[in-house]
């Protein structure tokens, strides 16, 4: 049987996707990063024939590839499709709403629990810490950074989208200038230390011979490499030193993130 053709809405979607596809293909090129169909559908996870399809109406787009697209985009999805940002919404408060149901239990956003008088009901507290780290050892300790308010909010679409389980994350500054101009100096970074599996082009918080450091990791030739997003800043072979996996980076403030660039 044929594929039904799209709605009005769904084109609607597709061309103001183009767009911010577009806009990020510039952002891309101006900044000397992977700009290409095929790179974008590396880090949206799906082939450079389905990115094309939903860029040209061709198939319609789902609430996952919305997010998907988002997060990459660095724009929410109202900017290109306000029918499926409805949905998402939709599907927050429900998941919400069963969790503070659950009076306390850990239901589908586990840490969910019912909003104190004066909180805001749309975001999330991260802890935010500073890492106690020693050479060769993987297992840190934190500190509360009571000094910077002592958390983070970070908004509950992106946990529930991410799958995350906020009570797990933690919350730290950026130090050093590899990262700009992703990241400055001082900047505050959402980290997720239980999930610690390297992927090709994620980010991660590393702790290097007793330092905490956020490089993107790459593969090449079967062997790791930290690599920098400012070009002064050359890889470092991961067999250099003694390097453990902290956390991956799961959340920047304005910008929903996987980590893949």
């Amino acid at each position: 049987m044929p594929a039904l053709p799209l709605t009005q809405e769904q084109l609607d979607d597709a061309a103001r996707l183009k767009l911010r596809f577009a806009e990020w293909q510039k952002r891309q090129k101006e900044a000397g990063r992977p700009a290409s169909q095929e790179a974008a559908g590396e880090m949206l996870g799906f082939n450079q024939s389905a990115l094309s399809q939903y860029l040209n109406g061709r198939i319609p787009l789902n609430v996952d590839a919305a997010t998907r697209f988002a997060s990459v985009l660095g724009c929410p999805v109202a900017d290109f499709s306000p029918r499926l940002q409805a949905q998402l919404s939709e599907y927050v408060s429900a998941l919400l709403a069963d969790a503070n149901a659950a009076d306390g239990r850990h239901g589908p956003l586990s840490g969910a629990r019912r909003v104190a008088a004066g909180e805001d009901p749309d975001t999330v507290d991260i802890k935010l810490v500073k890492l106690k780290l020693r050479a060769g050892v993987s297992r840190f300790e934190t500190e509360p950074l009571v000094e910077d308010g002592g958390s983070l909010k970070v908004p509950k679409n992106d946990i529930v989208r991410s799958k995350l389980n906020p009570d797990a994350l933690i919350a730290i500054q950026v130090r050093g200038q590899s990262m700009e101009p992703l990241m400055f100096e001082d900047d505050v970074i959402v980290i997720d230390p239980t999930d610690k599996t390297l992927i090709h082009r994620e980010l991660y918080a590393l702790n290097f011979d007793g330092d905490c450091c956020v490089k993107q990791m790459i593969k090449r030739n079967g062997e790791w490499y930290l690599h920098s997003i400012n070009p002064d800043f050359g890889p470092i072979n991961a067999r250099s030193g003694d390097i453990s996996v902290i956390g991956r980076v799961v959340y920047q403030p304005g910008r929903s993130l996987t980590g893949r660039l």
